[in-house]
């Protein structure tokens, strides 16, 4: 089946983007049989109506990023047959439309709504489709089970699982991080999907037995951090706010975007205490004490100074975790010892407790930037005690 995004011509993503813009939402459609997202680009406040849209896209998402209560939202509800209730924007702040199913966020706050209406599941959004992503795959299997004739307790046989592993920007090698009987059943019972931050994931089809799953989470360990699409920012942000611990960024290749994919999570104050971005030599020396000499000694970007730069963060800071990130990004600025791409990280903890990772990155400079994000997520996790 194939999925239809209609989003506003202007609209960015932050990082690496999969067709959705989101790479978690493209697994969790996957999962629910959409194979296929295509993306529609809407004229800037123009109507759209979804029933001009080919039958080959049993599902449409729109998303109008902010422009709620536009001729866009009165436009696709015209179309469908659809009308405010008593309680509109204008009132109370909460989108409430006659006929459809409301699509909330995790704070409750309504986002959009989903109607069955002209061939077509069609849910509209105010912001983005990832803020009620939930309520829209409720949704789904909603309207996917008023067209099937077996109930909804057969569904856990004809779900694929997805799992999500880390690969520190060599997605390709995921395989050889499982057991040998899982490598030979390759094709029948998984199938290796490479993601955009540089990990992959593992879509498993239903027919994979309890054993065979154990066999694949023992062999991939730590590795394996999320059995449901997911992002990584909030299941680390998650385990912080559980935690009830603190931590700090220092960046300097990647330009905040660690802190940016920390703080994107609502409730960051809680855990999230402070991010740097130095760039040139001096403001590392300058702002984190007793790094000059090393970045003398052994380069600006070396698995010393990342080191350096995370314990400086963490004891200025007084916070319980601390990463840091140098690197270059490219274009231009490597060498044949240090290419385009060569990325030192380091994430420490209180405690004394050290994480390190040299990467070697693929792709431009904003796809170098994205996977080192993910890396440095990834050492934080690894550092926090498991739950």
């Amino acid at each position: 089946m194939k999925c239809l995004l209609a989003t506003p011509r202007w609209s960015e993503f932050e990082g690496v983007r999969a067709p959705s813009g989101r790479p978690e939402l493209d697994l969790l459609l996957l999962r629910l049989g959409f194979s296929e997202i295509d993306t529609f680009e809407l004229e800037p406040d123009a109507p759209f109506d979804p029933a001009s849209i080919s039958d080959e896209y049993p599902l449409i998402l729109i998303q109008a990023n902010g422009m709620g209560g536009g001729r866009l939202r009165r436009s696709v509800l015209s179309s469908l047959g659809l009308s405010l209730g008593l309680d509109s924007p204008d009132d109370t702040g909460q989108l409430r439309v006659v006929g459809a199913r409301p699509l909330h966020d995790a704070y409750g706050r309504t986002r959009g709504f989903a109607a069955n209406r002209k061939g077509h599941m069609t849910a509209y959004f105010d912001a983005t489709v990832w803020e009620a992503h939930e309520d829209l795959l409720r949704s789904i299997r909603i309207f996917q089970d008023e067209q099937l004739e077996f109930p909804p307790t057969e569904r856990s046989r004809r779900e694929p699982a997805c799992w999500l592993v880390e690969c520190g920007g060599a997605p390709d090698a995921v395989m050889g991080q499982l057991g040998p009987a899982a490598q030979e059943l390759t094709g029948t019972c998984c199938a290796p999907r490479p993601l955009p931050n540089g990990d992959a994931a593992l879509v498993i089809r239903p027919h994979v037995g309890d054993e065979l799953e154990q066999a694949m989470r023992e062999s991939l360990g730590i590795a394996l951090y999320s059995e449901e699409p997911a992002s990584l920012e909030e299941l680390v942000g998650a385990r912080l706010r559980e935690l009830g611990k603190t931590v700090a960024t220092v960046e300097s290749c990647t330009a905040g975007l660690v802190s940016a994919r920390l703080t994107a999570i609502p409730g960051s104050s809680g855990y999230f205490k402070a991010g740097l971005t130095l760039y040139s030599n001096e403001a590392k020396g300058f702002y984190v004490e007793g790094v000059a000499p090393l970045v003398e000694r052994c380069g600006a970007v070396s698995p010393e100074v990342a080191m350096a730069l995370a314990r400086g963060a963490q004891r200025q800071n007084d916070v319980d975790y601390a990463v840091a990130i140098t690197g270059i990004a490219g274009p231009d600025g490597g060498t044949p010892q240090k290419p385009v791409g060569t990325v030192f990280l380091a994430a420490v903890s209180r405690q004394g407790d050290a994480l390190s990772h040299h990467g070697l990155y693929r792709g431009g400079r904003e796809s170098v930037r994205y996977q080192a994000s993910q890396t440095a997520l990834h050492l934080l996790r690894r550092l926090l005690p498991m739950g």
